[in-house]
């Protein structure tokens, strides 16, 4: 009995995480959609929907339900205490004044690039990134990150995410994958030329933590650019320096986390 109610716990734990991540992707919706959705009885839809209401995860009203903004401030608790972020989020600053343009602090978690921080200069393209999930092949961030993790990890990676197409120049061949990180690991940055969103090229260096034993990579610092100033030596040279010098400077702050 005992292994049968352990059971039964992490079925109702998986269906409860499963209705919070269908939630989150729509504004409102109704307990029938849910469990359509779910494929199981409402009656055992409404218990679940009690639950995260009373525990303030999920919030009614006369349009249905959403997500509860506690989610958010859990979000923002666990960023403040990472090392990359504490390390980073000045060095950000700093870089996004000196370039004028928008500048991205990204880690990694389950094989995706969550954008922890970021700021913009004055010049710089107006998007929304802090708090964004991305992939890691398709920008210049995930593509640094993924030049010093160990292959075994690239390979876990890459198998459980695929390499799916986001824009017409987005690498979806892992041969060509390979040789881009092998030159991004070779130069120290790595960039991407409108591969996740058109219009918008960045180039990112990734963050090492060299204090503990070996090498590990603790996430990566990126400056986008629309792509009318990815054309010269502005980009390639400039950019590539500035962003190359945050992340040492991030690097051997973490030394003191």
């Amino acid at each position: 009995m005992t292994s049968e109610t352990g059971t039964k716990r992490i079925e109702a734990s998986e269906r409860t995480l499963e209705i919070l991540g269908f939630l989150a992707g729509r504004e409102r919706t109704t307990a029938t959609e849910v469990a359509e959705h779910l494929g199981v009885a409402k009656s055992t839809t409404h218990y679940h929907l009690k639950t995260l209401e009373d525990a303030e995860f999920v919030v009614r009203d006369r349009e249905g339900y959403r997500v509860s903004l506690n989610l958010l401030t859990m979000g923002h608790d666990v960023v403040s205490q990472m090392a990359t972020y504490q390390a980073g989020k000045a060095k950000v600053d700093e870089l996004a004044r000196e370039t004028g343009e928008l500048c991205i602090l990204m880690v990694e978690e389950h094989g995706y690039g969550f954008y922890i921080y970021d700021n913009r200069g004055e010049g710089a393209v107006n998007f929304d990134t802090a708090g964004n999930r991305k992939r890691l092949h398709d920008n210049a961030l995930g593509k640094a990150f993924l030049s010093q993790a160990p292959p075994e990890r690239v390979d876990e990676i890459v198998d459980r995410h695929g390499l799916p197409a986001t824009t017409r120049q987005t690498i979806t061949d892992r041969d060509r994958l390979d040789a881009e990180l092998e030159q991004a690991r070779s130069e120290g940055v790595a960039f991407d030329y409108e591969e996740q969103l058109n219009g918008l090229c960045c180039v990112a260096a990734p963050i090492r933590d060299t204090h503990s034993e070996g090498v590990s990579v603790r996430g990566a610092i990126s400056v986008a650019v629309p792509a009318s100033r990815a054309q010269d030596e502005y980009f390639t040279e400039e950019l590539r320096r500035a962003v190359s010098d945050a992340a040492n400077i991030i690097e051997l702050d973490l030394q003191e986390y």
